[in-house]
């Protein structure tokens, strides 16, 4: 297996279209299937009826995105086409929606499409799915529930969510030849050998739990029987800052919430905003009933996370690799800036500099701590491993 990669920084999109796939199908003899991410830049319709083109029978899936993680280059606009060549590999794509209204469901028929015809892969295969949803329209951790219940533990999970650009232009997901604004996609990948899987954000707890006593999705009502952001501006006045509404976005950037696991591991969850009755929303949904810590991290704790990530990923796979997919938060590189050309690096030195990297910058991420039971996270990395 090989995962080969073409990129272009062309303005128009049928024409960046054109060269990155060019350049992915040059190298590759026997495609099993192709991924597709172009950033706000390009229609996703001009992306969609290019790419339909210019792969022809070979399946593909992808999305738009704030960025383009490929090699050792980030493409904040461009096109970037990442073709696995191998003959021993089976695939299936699968779209469902609308999500807004029943996300679980969505992820369901989304899970089951992707795995029709797919019997489970003896002992000496492996399977991954990657999972893609929009979190500025449904809850996404709702949607991976969904496609948990179908596609089980056990596997190789991950993917991300989408969102829309600071300019407020609409993501989109690509399945079928088509790019969607309310569709799930789900892409089984069923490999000839092990695929592996890292995960991992650098964050650290600082300051005591808090008990979630009121929460509904993704809004974060209370905290010990008080408003939540009563309670998180505690937390910073603590250590000596005082966090206001005016100045919350700042501090929450450097400060999300983690959710304590079993295996004491983080889940973390990224506030964004302030409501007017004093609740916390977040990127993702909050147990009622859970435990939350504030948490903190630094350039460099998050760079050398990604490091981690990849080594986990290199490790599970246990093999040589022929190519990794990487998804990492977008709110990462908000706090990184001119600092994520460093983390890209670290992942890439963990997987080793002759490994293809091909991903992009995601609104959460699907990944599991452990024993691959997946979870939707915030401001975090997950690596694909792809077997040789």
């Amino acid at each position: 297996m090989r995962l080969n990669i073409g990129t272009s920084t062309l303005p128009d999109a049928d024409a960046a279209v054109s060269a990155a796939a060019s350049a992915a199908r040059a190298a590759s003899t026997s495609p099993a299937i192709a991924f597709v991410f172009s950033t706000f830049d390009y229609p996703a319709a001009a992306v969609v009826a290019a790419a339909t083109r210019e792969l022809g029978p070979i399946p593909w899936a992808g999305a738009v995105t704030p960025a383009i993680l490929a090699g050792a280059h980030i493409l904040p606009r461009g096109v970037a086409v990442g073709v696995i060549d191998c003959e021993r590999m089976r695939v299936r794509v699968g779209a469902s929606g609308p999500s807004v209204s029943d996300p679980r469901d969505a992820g369901r028929r989304a899970a089951r499409a992707a795995l029709a015809d797919m019997s489970l892969p003896p002992a000496d295969r492996s399977r991954a799915m990657l999972l893609f949803s929009d979190t500025e329209t449904c809850d996404a951790a709702e949607v991976l529930h969904g496609a948990l219940g179908v596609a089980g533990a056990g596997i190789a999970w991950c993917g991300g969510g989408t969102g829309a650009s600071e300019a407020g232009v609409p993501s989109a997901r690509f399945a079928h030849g088509r790019g969607y604004d309310d569709h799930v996609v789900a892409v089984t990948l069923d490999c000839h050998a092990r695929v592996g899987v890292g995960i991992q954000h650098g964050w650290q707890p600082t300051g005591p739990p808090a008990m979630v006593t009121a929460a509904h999705g993704c809004l974060l009502e209370r905290l010990e029987h008080r408003p939540a952001f009563e309670i998180y501006r505690a937390a910073a006045e603590e250590r000596g800052e005082h966090v206001g509404a005016e100045k919350f976005a700042s501090f929450a950037m450097t400060h999300p919430l983690g959710i304590p696991q079993a295996n004491g591991e983080y889940l973390i969850r990224d506030p964004v905003a302030v409501e007017a009755t004093g609740s916390l929303r977040c990127m993702a949904n909050v147990p009622d009933g859970a435990l939350v810590r504030v948490m903190e991290g630094t350039p460099a704790m998050l760079v050398e996370a990604a490091h981690v990530a990849a080594a986990m990923a290199r490790e599970d796979a246990g093999a040589p690799l022929g190519g990794a997919l990487v998804f990492d938060c977008v709110t990462r590189y908000l706090m990184l800036g001119d600092r994520l050309g460093e983390e890209l690096a670290a992942c890439r030195g963990a997987l080793g500099p002759e490994v293809p990297v091909l991903g992009c910058l995601t609104f959460g991420e699907v990944g599991a701590f452990g024993a691959r039971m997946p979870q939707f996270h915030n401001k975090t990395m997950v690596v694909l491993a792809l077997p040789a």
